[in-house]
């Protein structure tokens, strides 16, 4: 029994072990990158704001549909009023009193608007797409800011490892030249020299870890989770197309959603000058009686009706709005062919950077190959004495050189690929 209890501790702690290795050695896609930092930014709390304001906005155009109910006071004093006489001048019949007071309940209800509520919800739900979508524009920049951090540790990444290549050569080589010192066949300033540069290369080591830690630091708090050097970048499989480079990009929608929110405010005008029909009704008290001139006591009353209102006449101001709004639409249709345009014109730039890069890699692999060639003779001839520290040291700056101008054009050519897929809209 002891023996099972000991069995499941150690898988327990197995499972443990695996779950953290797991955890660490965690995968990051540049697309799931975009994602975290859009849902990291703080602009991104505006979207529920922009709806929310919009739904209370919809809320006020539906309560302005039904009735409405005010308390009027109202006391007025003149100089003259109605009087019918009788036979004595001096004794009227009739003589109303020059001040006069009421105070009633007044109850109104459109039963017609021309359907401006509707056309004012089309207004309302267009400017929310707009506002949404602006927002996914503005939101947007921060791929550009994702792509740097990717690929600037993408490339410290690729020189580190460049440099524990050239470290191991030379460990490697020390532990030779060790042995041949211990038995006199070996200067002790010829070892000295491998060492001094191993010492370089470390250096250079902890300053590339800085860096990359530093980065990593920046990446972590712009897509707001932690990414440590066991996470592993990872690019679109697909890097490049050029036979469909369509543009796609948010400013697009976002140039069609101004479109049609100036489109429903040409709908809201021709609303505007439709007749409208409603249900009044009045009732109250007041001095004296408001609806029989006869009674000049205070008096309780009450009317109501139907109330048409209809603005035949209005000097072409609608017209003009509407010659308005279509210039707008027109200076958007301008807005969006530039930007097309803008963006258009770049892509034979992209397309001959790259050709220039892609002759850049073939001639660097070329590079490469020969001076890891050489630096594979140069270790023998310094075992065998036939070239002194100098000369291999020389080598083997030589080759990492060679080896690091070959991932920095990978790394720019990936660049490169990358900006042109997120210029047009791709990522």
């Amino acid at each position: 029994m002891p023996n099972e209890k000991r069995l499941i501790l150690i898988l327990l702690l197995l499972l443990a072990t695996s779950a953290q290795l797991w955890s660490q050695q965690t995968a990051l896609h540049l697309e799931d990158a975009y994602k975290m930092a859009a849902a990291n930014y703080p602009l991104i709390k505006d979207a529920p704001l922009l709806r929310g304001i919009s739904e209370a906005n919809m809320a006020i155009l539906n309560k302005k549909r039904l009735p409405s109910l005010q308390l009027v006071g109202v006391g007025q004093l003149q100089n003259e009023n109605i009087t019918i006489g009788g036979q004595d001048p001096n004794s009227p019949l009739i003589q109303l009193p020059l001040e006069s007071y009421r105070g009633y309940l007044d109850l109104n209800y459109q039963l017609f608007d021309g359907g401006l509520t509707r056309a004012g919800k089309v207004v309302e739900s267009s400017q929310l797409k707009v506002n949404q979508q602006a927002l996914q524009v503005s939101l947007r920049n921060l791929k550009e800011q994702v792509n740097n951090l990717f690929l600037t540790l993408l490339l410290l990444q690729q020189q580190k490892g460049l440099l524990n290549i050239s470290m191991d050569n030379i460990a490697s080589n020390i532990n030779i030249l060790q042995a041949g010192y211990n038995s006199g066949t070996v200067l002790e300033s010829e070892l000295s020299k491998l060492k001094v540069r191993k010492i370089e290369l470390e250096s250079e080591e902890i300053s590339l870890k800085g860096n990359i830690e530093a980065s990593l630091e920046v990446l972590s708090k712009l897509l707001g989770t932690p990414v440590t050097t066991q996470s592993e970048l990872i690019l679109p499989d697909a890097l490049f197309e050029t036979t469909n480079s369509n543009i796609s990009r948010p400013e697009q929608e976002l140039f069609d959603y101004q479109t049609n929110f100036l489109e429903a405010q040409k709908g809201k005008i021709d609303a505007g000058r439709l007749p409208k029909l409603s249900l009044f009704a009045q009732g109250g008290i007041g001095y004296p009686n408001p609806v029989n001139f006869a009674d000049i006591s205070t008096s309780t009353y009450g009317l109501g009706g139907l109330r048409l209102n209809w603005n035949i006449i209005d000097w072409g101001v609608a017209k003009k709005e509407k010659n308005k709004i279509d210039l707008q639409k027109e200076q958007i249709a301008v807005d969006r062919e530039v930007f097309e345009f803008n963006i258009n014109k770049l892509e034979e730039d992209f397309l001959k950077k790259l050709d220039a890069l892609d002759s850049q890699i073939k001639k660097d692999e070329q590079i490469v190959l020969l001076q890891s060639e050489i630096l594979k003779q140069s270790a023998v001839q310094l075992q065998e004495g036939v070239i002194n520290a100098n000369d291999y040291l020389l080598q083997v700056n030589a080759e990492l050189a060679a080896r690091q101008q070959l991932e920095l054009h990978l790394v720019q050519k990936q660049k490169l690929q990358i900006e042109y897929l997120t210029l047009f809209g791709k990522l």
